[in-house]
């Protein structure tokens, strides 16, 4: 037997099991990976796979208990002290995590907090830590950012922040890097841009990566070898060749919740020249918005988020409006819903203006207005019960409900999308993410309103959750006849739900039309730039190694 056949590798995970405070997590967990490989780690919330990553360096809650073996270049790390594993995590081990801004310090410049983890594991001096931190930072590709030696990271964007955590993982030189869901929370091009990077630096570096994640299509783009968890088992695995041959039915739902379905058919009028046709439910006529920089130094000088963007939504049909971070659907999103004020231009509901609305006619028009956002844990107020939390759209009504009416409501609201009367006596913290949701939107429909907006509303959920919300939402539109406005990054969310999209990019509209004859001819590089970052399971080239993620014309936005 040869040295190379001898050699173990890089991470050796046999009979993994951990526990907390008795009750069972994972369950007997074996992996092996080697270096130079990239490993998915797949399963919807709760499948055990953040804490088998965390498990690798101990990272664990307390009063856990944890039993097996994991071997790091056949060095037992269970038997470890914490001193002991304190020089292991990031000198041998480095982690990128999720939200980069609660892995970044505030306070601190990004250069100094990779030099910082330098420092921590080698004796060098605070200069050559910097330059070393200052190179880690151009090979993530943050090199040509203006002054990036002086920025914290609150003056960075979402993707740019990313990288900051990534070099952060990598500057010490690790031999295995651990990747938990860091491109969940991207857009498609900014996450194609990470995945790509970070397959970079395993090939450039030899090292050895486990990227976790829910999403097969991310992994179908990016890892040689798929291990899908359940339940803190490893359920089965494949060779990215060999992943539609999965077999368990979890699996497949997975696969399956990664597919680019068509939408359903229809469900609107079609427009006609006579009376009959579906009647204009929001108007935005060639709104601009733009906001004041200040500057001590120089004159301040307008940014224009919005550029004279015009689009409309029928009674009945659910439209998308897609675009990448920076592309302005935010500030568009805040003017449909009368938060901003155009600085030009003219947003109307029902025929009625934001801008021209006072008292009881704005708040009719909020009512007939709600929104669904991403964190709906961040628009609950954790002392509120779900009662209190659903209700409290009845503030824009002149007579609200009270009494025994006012309760009726709210059980209605939360029978609608699947929950129970009683849990109105529950606090948000007794419920999942996906349970979450559907409690933000019992809150959206309490009111009876015309038009929901969802922003972002499934972008941060596992891909079967977010398969139960949106089967939820086609019902519930299909029952009610509402009219739904799904702003995303998520190219899935409006091929199976929306019949019209709108591409935004730049303040602007590049293109709009029919969503599946914008997803099968699209006639905008940028548009096409989206389809071609989305990662998806139906790829011609499936299988094969991925290529560079598309690139457009507009630098990052910062």
């Amino acid at each position: 037997m040869s040295a190379a056949a001898a050699a173990p590798p890089l991470l050796a995970i046999d009979r993994l099991s951990v526990s907390i405070d008795g009750a069972p997590i994972l369950d007997e967990v074996s992996l092996t990976l080697a270096a130079g490989e990239v490993l998915g780690l797949v399963g919807a919330s709760g499948s055990g796979k953040s804490m088998l990553a965390l498990a690798v360096l101990k990272l664990l809650p307390r009063r856990s208990r944890l039993q097996g073996s994991v071997r790091l270049v056949g060095v037992e790390l269970t038997g470890l002290t914490d001193a002991e594993l304190c020089r292991v995590r990031g000198r041998d081990v480095g982690m990128v995590f999720q939200e980069p801004m609660t892995a970044l310090n505030p306070l601190m410049t990004v250069v100094n907090q990779v030099a910082e983890t330098i420092r921590l594991h080698e004796r060098v001096s605070a200069r050559a830590a910097r330059l070393r931190a200052l190179e880690a930072l151009e090979r993530v590709g943050l090199g040509a950012v203006p002054g990036i030696e002086r920025r914290h990271a609150h003056e960075l964007s979402g993707g740019q922040r990313q990288r900051v955590a990534i070099a952060l993982a990598i500057a010490a030189g690790p031999r295995l890097l651990i990747a938990d869901e860091p491109t969940t929370a991207l857009d498609v091009i900014t996450q194609a841009e990470v995945l790509e990077l970070l397959t970079d630096l395993v090939r450039s570096s030899g090292m050895g990566m486990i990227l976790v994640t829910h999403d097969m299509g991310v992994v179908a783009r990016t890892a040689e070898r798929i291990a899908v968890m359940q339940g803190g088992r490893i359920l089965e695995q494949a060779d990215r060749a060999q992943l539609q041959a999965l077999a368990a039915p979890y699996s497949r739902a997975l696969l399956a919740a990664a597919q680019l379905e068509e939408g359903p058919p229809v469900r609107s009028a079609p427009i006609r020249h006579g009376g009959d046709a579906p009647a204009t439910l929001l108007e935005v006529r060639d709104v601009v918005r733009e906001y004041r920089r200040r500057s001590a130094w120089r004159r301040a000088l307008p940014l224009r988020a919005v550029d004279r963007v015009s689009l409309t939504i029928r009674a009945g049909e659910a439209v998308g409006l897609v675009g990448a971070s920076g592309s302005g659907k935010s500030s568009l999103v805040r003017m449909i819903l009368g938060l901003d004020a155009p600085t030009s231009g003219e947003v109307r509901v029902g025929g009625a203006s934001w801008s021209a609305a006072r008292g009881p006619a704005l708040r009719g028009l909020r009512r007939r207005v709600q929104a669904v956002f991403q964190d709906p844990y961040g628009s609950f107020d954790p002392e509120w019960t779900v009662e209190r939390l659903v209700a409290e759209p009845f503030a824009v009504l002149d007579r609200a409900p009270r009494g025994t009416l006012r309760l009726e409501r709210v059980a209605h609201a939360l029978e609608q999308v699947g929950l129970s009367a009683a849990d109105a006596a529950r606090y948000p913290h007794e419920f999942s993410g996906g349970e979450r949701q559907r409690i933000a939107i019992a809150r959206a429909l309490i009111n009876e309103p015309d038009l929901i907006v969802f922003d972002e509303a499934v972008s941060a959920l596992d891909v079967l959750v977010r398969a139960r919300i949106l089967a939820l939402l086609s019902e519930l539109q299909a029952r009610r006849g509402l009219s739904f406005l799904f702003v995303t990054h998520d190219l899935g969310v409006v091929r199976r739900l929306t019949e019209r999209l709108y591409v935004m990019h730049g303040g602007r509209i590049v293109e709009e039309g029919g969503t599946l004859d914008v997803f099968r001819r699209p006639q905008d590089a940028y548009t096409a730039a989206l389809l071609a970052a989305t990662p998806r399971i139906e790829d011609p080239g499936f299988g094969a190694t991925p290529g560079a993620p598309p690139t457009v014309s507009a630098a990052e936005p910062r």
